[in-house]
Formats: C-alpha cells, structure tokens, sequence
C-alpha cells in the first residue's frame, strides 16, 4: 500500500513539474537582448513584454509604454534626460526610474543612479527628468520598474 502511494506522489510530482513551463525562447531574447544607448528599459518584465503563443493567441502586456524620451542641453551646460511615461491601465501606477550616463566612448559616469518615484495616473501620462553632473556630450540608459 505505501509503495502505491508513494508511486502516485511521484506520478503526480512529474505531472505537475511537466505542466510549468520554462522561460521561452523569446521571453529570453527580450530579457537579454542588447540594450544599447539612448533608450528606455522595462526591468520590471510585467510593465511592458511581448509573447506569443499566449492562450489567447499571440499579444502583448503593456501596462505602461514611452511615448518619448532624449537627452538635451540646460541653460548651465549640463544634460537633461526625459521620458514620457503613458499608464495604459485603470490603475494608478507607481514606478521608479533612474538614468545612468556614459560618456560617448560608452564609458559609465555614474557610479550609483538612484531610483525615483514617479506617479503615473491611470490612462495618463508622466514625465520622468533627470540631469547630469557634467557639461560633457552624454548618452544614457533609462530604466522603470515597478516602486518597490
């Protein structure tokens, strides 16, 4: 009788480990794809991804998007980066972003970009801006998640 259930528990074990998936092939490429310069990241997978095969057919989760974003110059020589944020749900969201900036030859600046809170309201849009420390032409990296 114990070697019965104890059959059953592990028929049952493989059932249910055969039934979760691992991460596909795409959700892969777009976790490690290359990022580059000049561009907006969602580290926080759940904000904005793309799948296929999905129950419902192919489709994509998009809780927030960029509408726009750059990098200009201020008054004082520094750079400013921007980013529209548009909240596509009918929730409020709380996101945090932050901006590290490399020189032109790719190099970090920043030793620490810190983390801000930005409130975007549901099916509105918010600006996220930062600014750099040095008069230097700049290129930078955006990244959202959702606040902790």
């Amino acid at each position: 009788m114990k070697t019965l259930i104890v059959s059953a528990l592990l028929a049952a074990g493989l059932v249910v480990t055969g039934c979760q998936s691992s991460m596909s092939k795409e959700e892969f490429q777009q976790r490690t794809e290359d990022t580059g310069y000049n561009t907006v990241i969602f580290t926080d997978y759940d904000l904005n991804r793309r799948f296929k095969d999905g129950l419902t057919g192919p489709d994509n989760v998009v809780r927030l998007s960029t509408t726009g974003h750059g990098i200009e110059r201020t008054d004082t020589g520094t750079s400013q980066v921007w980013v529209e944020l548009r909240n596509h749900t009918d929730f409020n969201y709380m996101v945090e972003a932050r901006t590290s900036f490399y020189s032109q030859s790719g190099r970090p600046l920043d030793a620490r970009p810190v983390w801000r809170r930005i409130s975007v309201p549901a099916n509105a849009r918010a600006v996220y801006e930062e600014k750099s420390v040095t008069t230097d032409r700049l290129q930078y990296r955006v990244e959202v998640r959702q606040a902790r």
